[in-house]
């Protein structure tokens, strides 16, 4: 099961931290909402906390639901409280302070030491407002600092970050179409971060623009490879690539790009990727990456399995058998391969027969009872495609073999009265 899906809110929200906190922050906040709420007194708070650190502990899991559902921006940067308890900042007194250091004076008009000190009141004041969610009075805050600093790097980045969470506060009401105006706004301003492409991508998405969402979710990719060059051990990150890999089908898989050129594939992702291409039914793309994940895994069942169904659906059907049966002679009588080997045969045979090659559709069908000589479904089929041939003898015998073991089967009894209508038989 999901453990994210069976949340009513997001587990960032239920333990009460900002998506960029570190696991170390994640753990501290867990255990102490869990001494909070005792599991006796508040069992389904404690519940949804343990659910919400199941999904945040680990890094794919944490990973997975970052990908698909919308990031709020960094927390703001105030290198002038960052030793400070933000909450104890008062207001009336930074304003009482900015009123004696300036007296008459407009900012401009302040000696540099002067306007030190105003840009350290300014920023307290603009933390304030953020505190409380008064962005519009933190943006004339800023406005005022950059009078003063037009260069100052903090500044502009909390703007950004403002602007940042308008777009996610809009895209978590719906308001995609107003959300993706902001983001893009932040991309023409110069900002670059694989959470803002994601963003704009899944805003996108949801508006059904599926070119301007593909673009975007390939520049979230191409940046956090970059990310990966500095970081190569970053757990998270690699988790991350990994879960956009499956959200979107594999379309931009290692050497494949929007024109949808193929190249080399991860060996280490291969087999996830694969997946991830079946998941989209991206059936190429999902052959080269499961073949090679059976490279480095001869005797991997599932990857054998998986593989089988990818050559099934790029017309390849002799080594989708051949492949299935392989896995058999490694696992005799292994009930799971034997299930992909008989609905393989009965697809197989149901496309033959919808191409009217009935005869080859009829070696399919007797190739499935073989293993399961009880199945119904593969009995129908069988005696359809000899109905389909005229073979009305050979339906009836098949149809009346099904009427054995469940007299009432209405599909084999109307089976029967046609085919003997049809053939003059008695």
């Amino acid at each position: 099961m999901d453990t994210a899906n069976t949340l009513n809110r997001s587990p960032y929200e239920v333990l009460k931290i900002n998506h960029w906190s570190d696991d170390e922050t994640i753990k501290a906040h867990y255990f102490h909402l869990t001494k909070q709420y005792n599991p006796e007194y508040y069992p389904q708070e404690f519940t949804e906390i343990r659910k919400a650190y199941d999904v945040l502990r680990d890094a794919e899991t944490r990973a997975a639901f970052d990908v698909e559902n919308f990031t709020s921006p960094p927390p703001y940067s105030y290198s002038d409280y960052s030793q400070t308890d933000a909450h104890s900042i008062s207001q009336f007194k930074l304003k009482q302070e900015m009123k004696a250091l300036c007296g008459d004076k407009e900012l401009d008009e302040l000696d540099e030491d002067q306007k030190a000190k105003a840009l350290h009141l300014l920023r307290g004041v603009a933390l304030y407002h953020c505190i409380h969610g008064n962005f519009e009075e933190a943006q004339k805050t800023w406005d005022k600092i950059l009078r003063m600093y037009p260069e100052d790097a903090e500044t502009r980045e909390n703007i950004t970050y403002s602007t940042w969470q308008e777009a996610y506060d809009l895209a978590i009401e719906g308001q995609y179409a107003d959300a993706e105006t902001l983001l893009l706004k932040m991309l023409e301003e110069g900002v670059e971060n694989g959470a803002v492409f994601k963003n704009l991508a899944l805003a996108q998405e949801k508006q059904g623009k599926k070119d301007e969402s593909r673009e975007n979710w390939e520049k979230a990719i191409q940046w956090v490879k970059q990310e990966l060059k500095k970081d190569p051990n970053n757990e998270y990150l690699k988790a991350w690539t990994i879960a956009c890999h499956k959200y979107t089908g594999g379309r931009f898989l290692e050497g494949k790009g929007s024109d949808g050129e193929s190249g080399p594939i991860n060996a280490a992702n291969a087999k996830e990727l694969g997946y991830a291409c079946i998941k989209q039914g991206n059936w190429a793309r999902a052959l080269e990456a499961l073949d090679q994940a059976r490279q480095d895994h001869p005797n991997d069942l599932d990857v054998l399995c998986q593989l089988g169904w990818a050559f099934l659906n790029t017309n390849q059907h002799h080594k989708a058998f051949q492949t299935w049966n392989h896995a058999l002679k490694l696992a005799p009588g292994k009930q799971s391969v034997l299930d992909h080997l008989v609905r393989g045969y009965t697809i197989f045979g149901k496309r033959l027969m919808d191409q009217g090659i009935h005869n080859q559709a009829l070696v399919q069908f007797k190739n499935a009872l073989k293993y399961e000589p009880g199945n119904v479904e593969i009995r129908v089929n069988l005696a359809e495609a000899y109905f389909k041939m005229r073979n009305f003898t050979s339906a009836v015998a098949e149809y009346q073999k099904i009427l054995e073991n469940d007299p009432r089967h209405k599909v084999a009894r109307q089976g029967v009265r046609e085919a003997k209508r049809l053939g003059g038989l008695r």
